[in-house]
This record gives C-alpha cells, structure tokens and sequence, in this order.
C-alpha cells in the first residue's frame, strides 16, 4: 500500500511532464505560426510592389489614355494572382492556427486523464459480490488504472469470514447493491468501519458502473 507521500511525488513527476509536453507543443505552434506570418508579410509587399508600378504609369497627364490603359491588362492580372496568393496563404494561416490550438487542448485532456489514472496507479481494491462473467473485465479495468482488483463472491462459493481477512490489505471495497447478499454487505461495512476503509455501493454489477466509480475516485471525488 502506498503512501501519500509517495503518490504525491508520483502525481507531481507526472504532472510536471504533461506540463513540459504541453510547453513544446505550444513552442512549435508559436513557430508555425511566426513563419506563416512572415510568409503573408512577403506576399503582401508583392502585391504592393506592382500597384506602386501601376500608379507611376498612370502619372503623366499628357498621355493619351489608350497608351496608359494598355499596360494595366498584364498588372492587372499579376495583382490579381498576388492577391489571391495571399488570401490562399492567410486561410493557410488560419487552418494552422485551428489545428494547434485543437491539438494542444487534446494533449491538455490527454494529460488530465493520465494524471488521473496514474492516482490510482498501486492501489488494491476489493471487488464483493456480482456476477462472476463480469469478473474479468472488472479485473481489466482495474488494471487499465494501474490498480488490483481482488474479488469475492458474496458467500455463493466462498466463506463471507475471508472478506475478514482481506479487507486490511486494501484501500477500499466496492458492492454492487443488486447482487450482493445481505449478510455479505453487512459484514463489509463493519469491517470497513473497523479497519477505516472506504466503503462504494454500486448501483449494480455492470462495468459501466464500475468504471464510473474508478473515474470518479481518480477525479478525488470518494463519496458515492
């Protein structure tokens, strides 16, 4: 059994590299985007470039204004093309600047939910009653938490005094209120008492349920 001193280091380890992931990717994004922006910077001084061309053409009065328009077709068509150059390059910007800030908030919920389950990481937990098909996956998802189930059939099978013998060497015990006998869930709750263990009634026996206790209980929250 873990202390709480040491699964507070463990929370803080983890903790501070989520932070550093997170601090890298947020890095390379300011990047990308700096370099986008200087390359809207450059397509904007193209485009600059040939209407300053086209204002000199068009200064003297005195020429007739067949010979001013006729130059104008070719720039008129080039600046069009910068233009357009440059909204393709800010809808790029954009784009880029969507897809950073979605991912960081990915990796932001992805480091939570880690941060959540490694709480749980160590832990033993009695699992009393139920239906037997359901063990193993309870088992599994016990363990996707980094967490050991250990489970105990109500008294169908076993002895309800073993509850007795297991219930110090967990951090907390688990009842699905719907397939657990009474006597078993009596004799629960009074070693929970005794030995200062917390005690989980669940609605019912699926996973579901269960995985929503474990999520809760990574999340701090122990009252059910």
């Amino acid at each position: 059994m873990r202390s709480a001193k040491g699964e507070a280091c463990m929370n803080y380890v983890t903790a501070g590299r989520a932070e550093a992931v997170l601090k890298s990717m947020i890095a390379e994004r300011d990047r990308r985007i700096a370099d986008l922006e200087r390359q809207l910077a450059a397509l904007r001084k193209q485009i600059a470039a040939p209407l300053e061309t086209v204002a000199a053409a068009a200064a003297p009065a005195v020429a007739p204004r067949v010979e001013v328009r006729a130059p104008q077709a070719p720039r008129s068509v080039e600046v069009t093309k910068v233009k357009r150059r440059t909204g393709e390059a800010e809808r790029k910007a954009m784009r880029e600047k969507h897809r950073q800030q979605q991912q960081a908030r990915q990796q932001t919920e992805t480091a939570d939910k880690a941060d959540g389950k490694a709480g749980l990481e160590g832990r033993s937990f009695l699992y009393v009653g139920g239906r037997d098909c359901q063990v193993a996956h309870l088992r599994q998802i016990a363990s996707s938490y980094g967490a050991n189930l250990i489970h105990h059939d109500g008294g169908l099978r076993e002895a309800v005094s073993r509850i007795d013998n297991v219930l110090p060497s967990v951090d907390c015990v688990f009842c699905p209120i719907d397939c657990i006998s009474h006597d078993a869930c009596i004799r629960v709750k009074t070693g929970c008492k005794k030995w200062e263990k917390a005690f989980v009634p669940l609605r019912n026996g699926s996973k579901s349920s269960f995985e929503r206790a474990l999520q809760s209980m990574s999340q701090g929250d122990t009252t059910q």
